[in-house]
């Protein structure tokens, strides 16, 4: 803000007499008053103002349902003769894998001194006992938020089985029964929400 008052004789041919009332918008951030003459009142206000707003919301949903069943056995040797029965079975293995990758946000907020132009006003080579008043407001208002919201529902049924094999009523042989290994895994992995600002 420059303000620059100039008492003297000196009256410009273009002078008014009363009140001068000069409003500025950001499109026109400059104003004088020069040349008013002497008693007169002269008024200049001017606004800058700027708003710069950011939103960014997520909002994740899974639901799961999962069944998985592995089985290896319910063989059956049954009734032979002068024979070795052998029964061998291998593994059974059930797994279920859910991954959810977290939702995320990245935003750059504008800055308000690049849109906001700043005002300025010049008074001078008014008349003597001249009122000479300048009101300059510079409005800036900068808003964020940022919502991130996740639900994970799994639902997992897992079976591994093996066995219930039957080797009955063989005669004059071996018989042999060997399972492999049964095994069951449930594997939910949820990578968490982020927000960049």
């Amino acid at each position: 803000m420059k303000l620059i008052y100039r008492a003297g004789a000196f009256v410009s041919g273009a002078a008014l007499l009363g009140s001068t009332l000069v409003g500025v918008t950001l499109a026109d951030p400059t104003a004088d008053i020069t040349g008013n003459g002497s008693g007169s009142t002269n008024t200049i206000t001017q606004t800058s103002s700027c708003t710069a707003s950011l939103t960014q919301k997520n909002k994740t949903k899974v639901n799961t349902n999962a069944t998985v069943i592995a089985g290896t056995g319910l063989n059956e040797a049954n009734g032979n003769t002068g024979g070795d029965v052998t029964i061998d079975t291998g593994d059974a293995t059930a797994s279920a894998t859910v991954t959810v990758g977290g939702s995320s946000n990245e935003g750059t907020l504008p800055d308000c001194c690049e849109c906001a132009a700043s005002p300025s006003a010049t008074i001078f080579e008014n008349g003597t006992k001249t009122t000479n008043t300048v009101t300059q407001t510079d409005i800036k208002n900068v808003s964020a938020e940022q919502k991130n919201r996740t639900r994970v529902r799994t639902r997992a049924t897992v079976k591994a089985k093996t066995g219930k094999n039957k080797t009955n009523s063989n005669t004059n042989g071996t018989v042999g029964t060997t399972t492999g290994i049964a095994g069951a895994s449930v594997d939910v992995t949820v990578d968490p929400s982020s927000n960049s600002l």
